[in-house]
């Protein structure tokens, strides 16, 4: 992995090759505006406390077509509405009253996939038409349609996460299960082809691979395969929120143990399909919700106590003083 830069920052668990690539988007959304939102987005990764998230997270729907083992979505009682959604008109709200605010970048998934929502390219084209500069969502890339790649790409996506972890089937069934590698690779491979042949840049493409036990033999080969098909490739910490899961372990650098200051509750907030706000975009976050949309705007709830203890503690280095911080970056054995 040594011919290979992986960018990762002091305050993220999350190392991006080909990260110097997101500059392309300047030449979509106008090089002043991208220029000015990085600007704002790296100030909040060097935990720079802000009036309002320089990005939202909107979990559009509560549901996904995996159960993979390291994600809440995997155990069958977690949740019972998995059918809610987001309706288009909440979204359109938050999105107005946010620009308003200081708000610039959208993710358009949480714990769930997006694609399953036939109407997703309304929701980005809204966000672009509304002067949100960067656009994007994560999905596991398996049911990917030929049609809304297309509505995607016209409504002016900027990026798109796909969650891999593999490069054999056997490792992929693993990990994600309940999908198909081959339709997977298909899949990407058709974005690639129909965004070529529109004649766009975006989406930019990034794949995703988080790291476990299963998986790590198989993290340079990843790699190697997608450095020359796709603009970014993540290489993720994984979270791991089952203290009973013995078949997956986190693998989180030892670097990070004891002393971590941690970016997310400075730069994003999520809303999920209920409505719930939450203070970063891991799993565990909904074990700490910090209102509701209905009872509290986004930046009452983003200036208020709860936020401001968990900044605190991140500033600190004293992660460890939230439990499910602690969770979050060490994993229950500590493994």
């Amino acid at each position: 992995m040594s011919d290979y830069k992986i960018d990762r920052k002091e305050t993220e668990l999350t190392g991006i090759i080909g990260r110097e690539k997101m500059d392309m988007l300047a030449e979509v959304v106008g090089v002043e505006r991208w220029e000015n939102y990085r600007d704002i987005y790296n100030r909040a990764q060097n935990l720079e406390d802000m009036d309002y998230p320089v990005q939202v997270d909107f979990e559009l729907n509560g549901s996904c077509n995996l159960r993979c083992p390291m994600c809440p979505m995997g155990i069958e009682d977690y949740r019972k509405d998995r059918n809610k959604r987001m309706e288009f008109h909440i979204f359109k709200h938050l999105v107005d009253d946010g620009i308003k605010k200081g708000l610039k970048a959208i993710n358009l998934s949480y714990v769930n996939e997006p694609m399953i929502r036939k109407d997703l390219p309304k929701f980005v084209k809204y966000a672009m038409d509304a002067g949100i500069v960067d656009t994007y969502f994560s999905s596991n890339a398996t049911i990917v349609r030929e049609s809304m790649i297309r509505e995607l790409i016209e409504a002016g996506l900027c990026r798109v996460q796909f969650s891999i972890d593999a490069t054999t089937q056997e490792t992929y069934d693993k990990i994600r299960v309940g999908g198909k590698y081959d339709k997977v690779l298909e899949n990407i491979d058709k974005f690639i082809k129909i965004r070529k042949e529109m004649n766009s840049i975006t989406p930019l493409i990034r794949v995703n691979f988080v790291r476990t036990n299963i998986n790590e033999h198989e993290l340079e080969d990843f790699i190697e395969f997608w450095k020359d098909k796709v603009e970014m490739i993540g290489i993720q910490e994984m979270v791991n929120p089952f203290p009973d899961n013995s078949d997956v372990h986190s693998k989180t650098t030892e670097d990070k143990r004891g002393y971590f200051r941690c970016a997310a509750p400075f730069k994003e907030i999520v809303v999920t399909h209920r409505g719930d706000v939450l203070p970063c975009c891991t799993f565990l976050a909904e074990e700490m919700p910090l209102g509701n949309i209905k009872d509290n705007t986004i930046q009452e709830l983003y200036n208020g106590e709860k936020m401001r203890e968990l900044k605190s503690i991140h500033l600190k280095g004293e992660y460890w003083r939230n439990k499910h911080c602690k969770q979050c970056i060490e994993g229950f054995s500590g493994a």
